[in-house]
């Protein structure tokens, strides 16, 4: 991957009350492995738990000692991170910061 895609890059409340952040919006299913490979290469995390469907991808994965999990959803598009906890959502923030760099 030659360029990380993050135009989308904010953080919203899901309606679990949990953050998110929002990396992009340009990507395939088909591209999600290698994308989500390079964002955790960045933020130093690595795969627990890969669930993989027809129109949605969810990845457990660890960062910072905490669990989240790696969207992918095709309708609308999206590719997040998803808090699963309190601090989770505080990490958000510092892994914005880390992937504009």
């Amino acid at each position: 991957m030659k360029s990380l895609k993050l135009e989308s890059l904010s953080i919203e409340t899901m309606h679990s009350g949990r953050a998110c952040l929002n990396l992009t919006s340009n990507l395939n299913w088909e591209e999600f492995p290698d994308y989500a490979k390079a964002v955790l290469n960045l933020l130093d995390g690595n795969i627990s738990q890969k669930t993989d469907a027809v129109d949605v991808r969810i990845w457990e994965v660890i960062i910072d000692k905490e669990k989240f999990y790696l969207t992918f959803d095709d309708f609308p598009v999206m590719v997040s991170i998803e808090s699963l906890s309190e601090n989770g959502d505080l990490l958000l923030s510092d892994f914005k910061i880390k992937l504009s760099r």
